[in-house]
């Protein structure tokens, strides 16, 4: 099974689509809220780091990596001090994406491929995946001409509300906003197209089968349980279960899995390090937030940056 496929975008798809649009019964997961005034207070003050952070120096100057989680809990607002002062030390922060970005919502919105489309429905997996989507409590028919496979990234963003998990209280999303109440210069390391055509693939096969898998986990519960696993490794910094992701994910079961996590994981890191180390090269402290699966192994950002020349440093677990 292909798990923890969570990118920014997906993250806040539910915003972007359906605002004001989650259905509040009975049966549905409570809804997101934001904490108050004198709660934040208190997690501000208490809130333990989190997450993987490290600390990268080269050319006379450092920036930061921090190891992020795409659906979080509320708990987990705030980041501890470690990661609050990399963040301020830092002269510009860099995330996966922009979510402010003013083509997000056209981009995310684009219609599937007529000839896709077609297939979809005539294959059932639109049915599928539309009552799923119904199923987390978000109207399918704001998904009407979306692209099946970015719907149903967004099944899977929003499976674990029931376990407390929601794409509202992302990390990335967070510091984001710590970002702009900083005034801290915020930049993308992708685009919302590269994530789209991430989550669509490159043809049908590719798109069925991601379709398939995330019906098959999040019908079984098997993504929900996975999702736990992710979330609790994250929560407790296990960074050496982080590294042997690669050995319990169930993820490379199949050649087309394997294609896909190369997808998903090394070929984007490569393009990550590259703008890492350019904007690092022209001077900026970054700090760096993105997935934690993107500092796994030896073929995560902070071993590609190692070999690039950067002295690497753990700083969140400390060593």
């Amino acid at each position: 099974m292909r798990s923890h496929r969570f990118f920014q975008s997906v993250a806040g798809l539910v915003l972007v689509f359906c605002t004001g649009a989650l259905a509040q019964a009975p049966r549905c997961p409570a809804a997101a809220s934001v904490p108050e005034k004198a709660r934040m207070g208190q997690m501000f003050r208490t809130a333990p780091d989190r997450g993987f952070l490290w600390k990268v120096t080269k050319d006379g100057h450092s920036s930061w990596l921090y190891g992020t989680l795409h659906v979080a809990k509320q708990d987990w607002l705030m980041p501890g001090p470690l990661t609050r002062s990399a963040i301020l030390h830092s002269s510009k922060v860099a995330l996966e994406l922009d979510l402010n970005a003013p083509d997000t919502a056209t981009i995310l919105r684009q219609p599937e491929d007529a000839v896709r489309w077609a297939h979809l429905v005539q294959s059932g997996r639109k049915v599928k995946v539309d009552a799923l989507m119904d199923q987390q409590c978000v109207p399918s028919a704001a998904f009407a001409h979306v692209a099946v496979g970015v719907e149903a990234a967004g099944v899977e963003s929003l499976a674990s509300r029931w376990d407390g998990y929601y794409p509202d209280y992302a990390v990335d999303a967070v510091l984001q906003g710590m970002a702009g109440s900083l005034k801290k210069p915020l930049i993308g390391l992708e685009t919302v197209q590269m994530q789209r055509d991430l989550l669509i693939g490159p043809d049908q096969a590719d798109e069925d089968a991601f379709i398939d898998d995330i019906v098959k986990g999040v019908s079984s519960g098997k993504t929900q349980t996975e999702n736990r696993r992710l979330a609790e490794m994250w929560a407790s910094s296990d960074v050496k279960r982080l590294d042997a992701y690669r050995d319990w994910c169930d993820c490379l079961n199949t050649a087309q899995e394997r294609r896909f996590m190369s997808r998903l994981l090394d070929d984007r890191n490569v393009g990550m390090a590259q703008k890492i180390e350019q904007l690092h090269a022209g001077g900026a402290s970054l700090f760096v937030a993105v997935g934690s699966l993107h500092m796994a192994g030896p073929k995560g950002l902070p071993a590609l940056l190692r070999k690039d020349g950067f002295e690497v440093q753990q700083i969140v677990p400390a060593l």
